[in-house]
Formats: C-alpha cells, sequence, structure tokens
C-alpha cells in the first residue's frame, strides 16, 4: 500500500503531468457540451420541419375549396428525418455537414437531392470537436506524455541501475507505473462517458459497453506503443519524438493518405452530371409533344394506363410526367453514384485497419448512426418515400379525383426505417488479437531491457 501511495505520489507530483490530465477532461467536457448542443439543435430542426408541415396541412384543410391535386403535389414539402441515435451528440460522424431533415416534393427527385441552398455558415456550429475527436486524438497524446518517458527519466536520474539490482525486477516496478497510469486515464474516460450518458439520457445498453470496449482496446494500442519505444533504451528525446512521430502516422498521415487514395480512385462528378443532365431534359420537355411524353412515362408506369388523353390546356398529369422522366433519364447515372459510394465505404473499411485512429473512429460514428453508410441508409429511405409521395397524388392527378379534406390529413408521412447495421465481428476479433499481440511483444522487449 506504501509503493502504491508513493507511485500515486510521483504520477501526480509533476506539473505537467496533471496539466495534461486537467485539459484532457475539460476537452472531454466542453466536448460534451458541444455536443449535446449541436444534437439539441439537429434535433429542433427536425422537430421544426414536422410541425410547420402539419400546420401547412391544417392551414389548406380551412380552405374552402381545395387547391387542385397537381398545385397541392407542387407545393407539399413533405420533411423525412435521419434518424441519428443520441449518440450522434457525442459523435457526430456525417451529421454535422448533411441535411438531416430534408424535405422532399413529388417533382423530380434528384434535383431536390443534389441542388441544395447554400448553408448559411453563421447557423452553423463552429469547430469539430466532439468527444471521438477526444478519444481518437487527445487521447493518446495523454498516454504518451504520462508513459514515454518513464524509463529515461530513470536512467537520467540514476535509479535505472538501482531498481535492476533490487529483488523485484525493474521491468515489475516499471509494469506498476504503466498500470496505474493504465487505469487513471482510463477511469478518467470512463468518468467522461457515464457523464455524458447521464446528462444526455443514454441509456447504459450495448452501445455503451461498445464504446467503452473499443475506448479501452485503443488505450491498449497506444500503451503497447509507448511501451515498445521504451524498450529501446533510449533519452526522454528521442521516445518523445518516436511516440509523437508515431501518433502523426497512425492518427494524421495514414488517414490522410487514405482519404486521398479514396478520393482519386472513387472521383465522380455523378452529383453534377445528374443536375445538369435532369435540368436539360426539363427544359427540352417543355417543346416536346406532351401527348407524346405522357405515353412514354405511362410506360414507366403501366398503374395509370387508364388516364385520359391530353388536352390543349395545361394538365398537371404532364407536368409530374415530364419529372418523372427527369428521373429516369438519369437513373443509370443515380445507380452508378450510388455503387461507386458503396465501393467507396467498403474500401474504407478494409484500409482503416491501417489506422487505429482510423478504425476507431468509424466504429464510433458507426454506433452513433453517423456514418456515411448510415447517411447513404437515409438517402434510400428518402428515394422510397418520394415514391410514395408521387403515387400519392398520381392517383388523383390521372383519374381526376377531387382531393378531399380527408385525403389531406391521409397524406403519407415519413417514417425513418432501422438502419442496417452489419457489424464484423471478425474484424474486430482480429483487430484486438493484433493489439495484444504488440502489447505483449512489447512487454517481453521491455522485460529484456538491461541498464545501461
Amino acid at each position: 500500500m506504501l509503493l502504491f501511495k508513493l507511485e500515486c505520489k510521483r504520477l501526480f507530483s509533476g506539473a505537467i503531468n496533471k496539466l495534461v490530465l486537467l485539459l484532457f477532461v475539460i476537452a472531454g467536457v466542453f466536448a460534451i457540451y458541444q455536443g449535446a448542443q449541436g444534437y439539441k439543435t439537429l434535433r429542433i430542426d427536425q422537430y421544426k420541419s414536422k410541425i410547420v408541415f402539419q400546420k401547412e396541412r391544417e392551414h389548406v384543410n380551412k380552405r374552402e375549396t381545395l387547391p387542385a391535386p397537381g398545385s397541392l403535389a407542387y407545393y407539399a414539402s413533405a420533411p423525412t428525418e435521419w434518424k441519428l441515435s443520441p449518440w450522434a451528440a457525442l459523435f457526430v460522424g456525417e451529421s454535422h455537414s448533411s441535411m438531416v431533415a430534408s424535405k422532399v416534393r413529388a417533382t423530380a427527385l434528384q434535383s431536390q437531392i443534389f441542388n441544395r441552398e447554400i448553408v448559411n455558415p453563421a447557423q452553423q456550429r463552429t469547430g469539430g470537436l466532439d468527444l471521438g475527436f477526444v478519444l481518437v486524438y487527445l487521447l493518446p497524446l495523454v498516454i504518451g506524455i504520462l508513459t514515454v518517458t518513464l524509463i529515461s527519466d530513470e536512467q537520467h536520474a540514476g535509479r535505472w541501475r538501482m531498481l535492476n539490482a533490487l529483488p523485484k525486477s525493474a521491468f515489475s516496478q516499471v509494469a506498476k507505473q504503466l498500470a496505474l497510469r493504465f487505469a487513471v486515464i482510463w477511469l478518467l474516460v470512463i468518468l467522461l462517458l457515464v457523464s455524458a450518458a447521464m446528462l444526455l439520457s443514454l441509456p447504459f445498453d450495448g452501445i455503451f459497453w461498445t464504446v467503452l470496449l473499443a475506448s479501452t482496446l485503443y488505450m491498449v494500442f497506444w500503451f503497447a506503443i509507448a511501451t515498445l519505444i521504451m524498450s529501446f533504451g533510449k533519452t526522454s528525446v528521442f521516445n518523445s519524438l518516436a511516440y509523437l512521430s508515431s501518433w502523426v502516422v497512425f492518427a494524421m498521415l495514414v488517414p490522410s493518405a487514405v482519404h486521398l487514395y479514396l478520393s482519386n480512385q472513387y472521383k465522380t462528378d455523378a452529383p453534377l452530371e445528374m443536375s445538369l443532365t435532369q435540368r436539360v431534359t426539363l427544359n427540352d420537355g417543355w417543346d416536346k409533344d406532351k401527348q407524346q411524353t405522357l405515353d412514354t412515362f405511362l410506360q414507366h408506369e403501366p398503374n395509370w394506363q387508364d388516364t385520359a388523353p391530353l388536352g390543349e390546356a395545361f394538365d398537371w398529369k404532364w407536368y409530374y410526367a415530364q419529372q418523372h422522366l427527369s428521373d429516369v433519364e438519369v437513373a443509370q447515372l443515380w445507380q452508378a453514384y450510388r455503387d461507386n459510394n458503396q465501393a467507396r465505404q467498403q474500401t474504407l473499411q478494409t484500409l482503416s485497419a491501417l489506422s487505429p485512429a482510423l478504425f476507431f473512429q468509424l466504429k464510433l460514428n458507426q454506433l452513433a448512426n453517423t456514418s456515411s453508410a448510415d447517411q447513404a441508409d437515409y438517402r434510400l429511405q428518402v428515394v422510397e418515400y418520394h415514391q410514395q409521395i408521387r403515387y400519392f397524388f398520381y392517383d388523383f392527378m390521372f383519374f381526376d379525383k377531387p382531393v378531399t379534406k380527408t385525403d389531406v390529413e391521409n397524406f403519407p408521412l415519413f417514417e425513418a426505417k432501422p438502419l442496417n447495421k452489419e457489424t464484423n465481428i471478425w474484424q474486430i476479433l482480429i483487430s484486438a488479437l493484433v493489439i495484444f499481440a504488440l502489447a505483449f511483444f512489447s512487454a517481453v522487449r521491455l522485460k529484456q531491457l538491461r541498464p545501461i
């Protein structure tokens, strides 16, 4: 017990150690607060979209005469919702820069997906600090500062030879110091996670324990790196630079190289090409024979074959037929864009094994439903919902049925479906085995270190 107290006193006696731990906690608390505010803003936006749409429906139903179905379809912007996990407050992933409450009309879909207004920067959250950033990038730095110079400091103070002369080996003494530092940092991580769960009313469910387990494995990796560097018996300057270089490689260079490779390998101009093609198709459609346009549409949508032919006057069903044909025109581009994104995500998952930082960050985003794959799933749900809206209005426009107030109330609303979650257990198990193998190898090398 006395030795334990002495080790604790040594750990907390240095001003640098205390300052680093304090800054880590402050950064974690600030990240939780900022993430909570950002998540609250997103949820408010999603809630406001639903309320506004409900008010619009009530306003329409208060009118003595309801508008024509085509007019209603044009102005009915129905809200959708990216079903984010509450953990998105801590691991924002793609949610901070993407539309999480997009509105959809019965008009051409792709122009609605890609032709977005520029978001006002003044309304965006400043910075990119979330708890994921603290765990992925700051946690390794804290581990390095507290551990990587343990042996070199002993050597510099002249105590390393004495420790090797004691009945208990110097390795056991260093191992205890490493274990103490691991425990202290691990308890701080638990403190941040528990505090976040309590403040944000997050359940202590499987996600919580998965995040804690992943954080623990991530810590083991960086402690193993620090131990391996110490095992060479170099100076404090060498150890610090070596550890910092490792952090730069695994946390910055490798992830940057992976994203650069993916950007070049899976580069696509499909969004721009779709937008231009669709715009040209819509513009040219006004000069084409309208009945021929409708007939072409009915070949793709045979459920409305019994509709009456077009007259000389403007007809909404021709307008929406033209809108849908512009989507048909870019259907292959849309499918190629989806395939390209899916291939990019799969490659990213594979290459993330090269960087524990990148792998850890991707897993955190997946747990919070904020990953690129979750964004793609949400977009597919929007596509399906757009079809529901089209079919709802088509039934009135193509069969000349008047819209009643009951129909307005029965307008289909967006229902977020559970996102597809395919966890690669083997990838996680292999990663854990590699980390523990590295830790074991580092421990063996450190045990063989002899006094100079």
